[in-house]
């Protein structure tokens, strides 16, 4: 399973697999903690492509500021 979070310290969409229990953000360099019941999940699916396509509209979405 693959999720699209945003680091909530930045806030840079990325794409994380579920069994992941921390990251670090490339953008910030902050470590994430992974708890999924904290996190804010914007996307799941079980397919990497429809993942990498959602990840590609909801970038779009922050830059045009419909997303926060």
């Amino acid at each position: 399973m693959w999720y699209i979070i945003i680091c909530p310290h930045c806030s840079l969409i990325q794409i994380v697999r579920s069994d992941q229990k921390y990251r670090v953000c490339y953008k910030c360099g902050k470590v994430i903690r992974l708890d999924y019941s904290k996190v804010r999940i914007l996307y799941r699916s079980d397919n990497l492509n429809y993942v990498n396509y959602a990840l590609q509209k909801l970038k779009e979405l922050q830059a045009t500021g419909k997303l926060k």
